[in-house]
């Protein structure tokens, strides 16, 4: 079915260059913001595909929000058919930063990779036994100081390259196919959506594809149910701060926690105080760019930085830093309370997994992430992800539990039970890896995709992996042949479904 040309390593290298023609546009999104898009990169990420569509002869539409759609006639025996959308999202997490070139390192051998920026980091396949799928392959990789958007560029390069095997091969008989980029999936901003599904009910879309999965060839039919959680901490007097500490975490996403040590400073803090009893927490700020990191005032005895030391020296070799400033201000109580809340909440016993570093598979978390100031205090934001109802709500009882007067919002839903009618999503994707030689993998999403307002219309939405690691973290890569390969299988999927 597929044909022979081009080779691997050509369609590695078209895969290449269509990566690092997006990473180069900042298309990262922001929730403070009340536009949408979120944020005007994404909109110049839109024109951007217009225009590569367009080259390839592709009729495309833009609308108010920077949603893109390309339009590709069915070919064969199935030119009529209803159309199928294949979909990607075009912002990235915030604090992920453009890049004008992309670091290759050919013939990875699973020794450590360097990264140009942060030579401090220690990848290699004895930290990280996952990266043994790497082996052999010429590795992608970032300057190592900050993410650079694999979430979901990456899904964007292999539908950029699945359209140009699509122009180059008018044999391939598909159905009519919907080429999608959307806005704001990072925060979740539903409302560009719904007019996107709307539009796809009145084109008489049968099937749909989101292109945003983390391992490569794996296919996802259902993903957390979610939910964030507020716990307030009124402000007071306070001793003054004798050091603001400057924390930064293990930077990585909720779903891959445990397999890459994320660390967020609302544990590290919390777990220093457990090591120091004389420490006393004066200031806690979430940095605005990375949840995981943070700004700390603290006093204590001297002995209080060698406590610290000791906390922090697990983490250095995964990306963890400190610096400590001699740095006195004024004190507030909410931090100081806000981290003996923390203390009792990590070594509370409910009965289910707490930090998200600590979960995997199909177990869910409850997971501080970040303290922003409010009115009169700080405010702790704690996610919660569970895969049944139930869970989530226990969860969200946890925390009450905890802290009476916590505030919750419901974010999204598990697509499990609404997907469970369309087995064919999961056969064609399996089949289409049969077609060109890979293992699909059938995997829960320990996230979620953005997707309800389609289902709400009776468009089912499975999701497809697209390869690589450590997403949202400053050492994330992917490789070329995992490129190549999605390309193939994506290709193979159009022609068998």
């Amino acid at each position: 079915m597929i044909p022979a040309r081009p080779t691997d390593a050509e369609l590695g290298a078209r895969s290449f260059r269509h990566l690092q023609r997006v990473v180069a546009i900042d298309s990262q999104s922001d929730e403070r913001s009340a536009t949408i898009p979120t944020t005007e990169g994404q909109r110049v990420l839109a024109a951007e595909l217009a225009s590569f569509f367009e080259a390839l002869g592709y009729a495309t539409e833009r609308d108010a929000h920077a949603n893109i759609i390309a339009s590709v006639p069915g070919r064969g025996s199935r030119a009529a058919a209803p159309p199928v959308a294949f979909l990607v999202h075009l912002d990235t997490a915030r604090g992920t930063q453009a890049v004008p070139s992309l670091e290759l390192h050919p013939a990875w051998n699973g020794g450590a990779l360097r990264f140009p920026r942060n030579p401090g980091i220690v990848v290699n396949v004895t930290n990280y036994p996952g990266l043994a799928a790497f082996l052999g392959h010429d590795v992608v990789h970032g300057p190592g100081d900050f993410p650079f958007g694999l979430d979901d560029k990456l899904g964007l390069a292999h539908m950029m390259t699945l359209a140009t095997l699509l122009h180059d091969h008018p044999e391939a008989e598909h159905p009519p196919l919907l080429l999608v980029g959307r806005p704001d999936e990072e925060c979740g901003r539903f409302q560009a959506i719904h007019a996107l599904a709307a539009n796809f009910a009145a084109r008489g879309v049968k099937y749909a594809y989101t292109i945003d999965g983390i391992l490569p060839y794996e296919i996802n039919v259902e993903n957390f149910n979610a939910a964030v959680a507020h716990v307030f901490f009124p402000g007071g007097p306070a001793p003054d701060s004798r050091w603001t500490v400057h924390i930064g975490g293990v930077n990585t996403h909720g779903a891959t926690a445990r397999a890459e040590g994320h660390r967020a400073a609302p544990r590290l803090v919390a777990e220093w105080a457990a090591a120091c009893p004389e420490l006393v927490i004066t200031a806690f700020l979430s940095d605005a760019l990375r949840d995981c990191d943070a700004s700390v005032g603290a006093t204590g005895p001297d002995s209080a930085l060698g406590a610290l030391q000791q906390v922090m020296s697990p983490h250095l070799p995964r990306g963890a830093s400190f610096r400590v400033d001699q740095d006195a201000r004024a004190g507030n109580a909410a931090a100081h309370a806000m981290v003996r809340w923390l203390r009792h909440f990590y070594t509370s016993n409910p009965g289910f997994t707490l930090p998200a570093e600590d979960s995997s598979g199909r177990d869910g978390y409850s997971h501080p992430f970040r303290a922003l100031p409010v009115d009169g205090g700080l405010r702790l934001d704690v996610r919660i992800r569970d895969f049944t109802l139930a869970g989530r709500d226990a969860r969200v009882a946890h925390v009450n539990s905890l802290a009476p007067g916590a505030t919750h919002d419901e974010q999204y839903l598990d697509m499990g039970p609404r997907l469970a009618a369309f087995p064919e999503l999961v056969d064609w994707a399996l089949a289409a890896g049969h077609e060109v030689g890979v293992a699909s993998e059938i995997s829960p999403i320990r996230g979620g995709t953005g997707v309800d307002p389609f289902l709400d219309r009776g468009i089912p939405v499975a999701n497809l992996g697209t390869g690589y690691f450590a997403p949202e973290s400053e050492k994330e890569l992917t490789s070329v042949q995992f490129m190549a390969g999605h390309a193939r299988w994506l290709f193979a999927l159009v022609q068998v479904i």
